[in-house]
């Protein structure tokens, strides 16, 4: 994906605060996924791998509880729930994990004749791993510390449709600037096929939600004329699928566009201000996820507090 204005604004106002800040994150790069091997003997298989699935997989929170996910008949009946988040394609069923890993950092010049030795550093992986073959994908690899005394990087998956695994990656570094930088990264990845989809590229009307977000943003501007410079204008960082009660499927888009340090709102990376506005339309590759099936309203209907994070069908590939 090309670097965008917003990307370029970002580095040169944290090079000009004298912070030795990280960019926005690009976007991983997506490895070959060799189709899984053939299924394992009866006698190899965990009592999880051999447990039974179901025709509808919904995955989502109750409060500020962990992600859980339900295996369903096609009439919405619970087969069985367990914990985390799990999508079925038509290679079968994939169970997102995440794992912690240690990252080597560096010693930095704090200030005149002071040195701070290696501070924390962690990262994410994150994987899809195959139920019943263990057949994994890669989907993000930890990167390095890119000579930052303190890193903190965090993945998380923040909805699915279908297969499309929507993930925003968050990434805190400090080398010794003025300041730690966050910088946030967004991908969308398609399970069934192992690759990352440029989600946004097939966004319609971006210049009406440009308009929407500029309108928002400019609501707690000091100088709405001098923030509104076509240089400016807020870019699409980000899209992400909510699900009503019905379980019906909404597109948000998230505009960024930069800020000071100071003027900045935290919701997206350090530098910029954000605003979350409505999609027009949510991109055709996902329309056949836009209504919900039967069983999964009469599902929903019986647990009122479950906040959807996403639903997959067994056995069926895009």
């Amino acid at each position: 994906m090309p670097c965008s204005r917003l990307a370029s604004s970002i580095a040169l106002l944290a090079l000009i605060s004298g912070c030795a800040a990280r960019p926005q994150s690009a976007l991983p790069v997506a490895l070959d996924v060799p189709r899984p091997p053939a299924p394992r003997s009866s006698e190899s298989k965990g009592a999880e791998d051999a447990a039974p699935g179901g025709a509808l997989l919904v995955w989502g929170r109750t409060g500020d509880g962990p992600p859980r996910t339900w295996h369903l008949t096609d009439e919405g009946a619970v087969i069985r729930e367990e914990p985390g988040i799990v999508v079925a394609t038509g290679r079968g069923e994939w169970r997102w994990e995440v794992s912690e890993v240690k990252v080597e950092t560096s010693a930095c010049e704090f200030g005149p004749g002071e040195t701070r030795e290696p501070g924390e550093g962690t990262a994410h992986r994150a994987e899809l791993v195959l139920r019943g073959t263990g057949a994994r994908q890669q989907v993000i690899a930890p990167s390095d510390a890119d000579g930052s005394n303190v890193i903190q990087h965090e993945a998380e998956a923040i909805g699915s449709v279908g297969p499309y695994l929507f993930i925003e990656e968050r990434t805190y570094s400090d080398a010794c600037g003025a300041h730690g930088f966050v910088g946030v990264g967004f991908m969308v990845w398609d399970a069934d096929k192992g690759a990352i989809v440029d989600l946004l590229a097939e966004v319609s009307s971006v210049p009406a939600l440009q308009g929407e977000a500029e309108a928002l943003l400019d609501e707690d501007e000091d100088d709405p004329e001098a923030a509104r410079q076509e240089e400016n204008a807020p870019e699409l960082v980000q899209i992400a699928p909510a699900y009503d009660a019905r379980g019906a499927l909404r597109v948000t888009a998230k505009l960024a566009r930069s800020a000071c340090y100071a003027c900045g709102d935290g919701a997206w990376s350090s530098y910029t201000r954000s605003a979350v506005v409505p999609a027009k339309k949510a991109p055709e590759r996902l329309a056949a996820w836009a209504s919900p099936p039967s069983g999964m309203q009469s599902f929903l209907a019986e647990h009122p507090d479950l906040i959807v994070g996403g639903w997959s069908r067994a056995g069926r590939a895009e």
